[in-house]
């Protein structure tokens, strides 16, 4: 089976533990709790190659959703020890790079219509703050809006120029945006900045499989795996780039090397119904669903798998 196929099929198969994610954004950023914030007044005003009419009413379309019910910022609030430790450094010290700790950690809660209002206060104090800017670009792409947050993204690498996060993370929403060369140059402009930076080289691997450069994408994921042994993610993309090149045993194994049996046997499933071979997958979800009895991605490809066998062989 050509390379390209077997690329677009495992992608679209919904590995588990598959996607590139990074400790400063991911390729596939997960829609996140829409909430309602007030206009971004921070730092030029560029709203990433868009008009500003079209900037104000994407923005209106995003303040029509359902605010997000208060109680859960207040439960985090309490609950949380890090965001209480943020809030109350925040009140004792309001400065910029304070509102930017709370922002960074309701991000992290998943709670961005809160994230963005300490992000903003940030920036109203300090306009040229280059982490504030990345964390406004990170909520915007959280928030499924990643033409909106590439503006913040090209401010964040502007006025912090040596950062490998800002670059990542502007990497991340043209990634996003179907921009992967423009991805692929700034994930590597990360890797120069940062040669620790696992996650870059990760999302470096994942990009240059996505667009077909098996032999770059190999050396990236290697490279990451070298700073992070233990970068379950790197190990993934490369057993992807091992299916993508035709070597299923060696993508086999990389998956097992992550640790993690069910998932191990899982994608071995995959593999093989991208290669049409029925039994064996469904041999191989079947084992997951052994090794994991709550899988229920698994059971649904079992079963997948087995009314295709059946399928199959009726027809012969």
């Amino acid at each position: 089976m050509p390379s390209k196929r077997l690329i677009a099929l495992v992608l679209g198969a919904s590995l588990a533990g598959g996607c590139a994610t990074a400790n400063r954004g991911s390729l596939t950023g997960e829609f996140g709790n829409p909430g309602k914030p007030a206009l971004d007044l921070g730092g030029p005003a560029s709203t990433g190659g868009i008009s500003l009419q079209e900037h104000m009413a994407m923005v209106r379309r995003l303040q029509a959703r359902p605010v997000m019910k208060a109680s859960a910022g207040s439960a985090a609030e309490t609950s949380d020890p890090r965001l209480a430790a943020a809030l109350q450094i925040g009140k004792a010290s309001p400065s910029a790079e304070s509102q930017l700790r709370v922002a960074d950690e309701y991000l992290r809660l998943g709670i961005l219509d809160t994230a963005y209002t300490h992000a903003n206060r940030a920036l109203l104090q300090k306009p040229r703050f280059g982490e504030a800017h990345e964390l406004m670009a990170r909520i915007w792409r959280d928030w499924g809006l990643p033409k909106l947050g590439i503006g913040a993204a090209t401010r964040a690498t502007y006025f912090n120029p040596s950062s490998a996060s800002a670059y990542n993370t502007l990497g991340t929403l043209l990634d996003a945006l179907g921009q992967p060369a423009g991805a692929q140059l700034a994930f590597a402009r990360a890797a120069t900045l940062d040669a620790k930076a696992a996650w870059a080289l990760n999302n470096l691997c994942f990009v240059e499989l996505r667009m077909g450069q098996l032999q770059e994408a190999r050396s990236h994921c290697n490279a990451a795996l070298a700073v992070d042994p233990t970068m379950a993610s790197a190990r993934n993309n490369l057993a992807l780039v091992f299916i993508a090149s035709g070597d299923t045993v060696s993508a086999g194994l990389a998956f097992l090397s992550t640790g993690n049996v069910a998932n191990a046997a899982y994608n071995r499933g995959i593999i093989y119904m991208a290669q049409r071979s029925y039994i064996p997958a469904a041999a191989a979800f079947e084992e997951a669903i052994t090794a994991r009895p709550g899988f229920t991605a698994a059971k649904t490809r079992a079963h997948e798998a087995r009314m295709l066998a059946f399928t199959t062989s009726a027809h012969h």
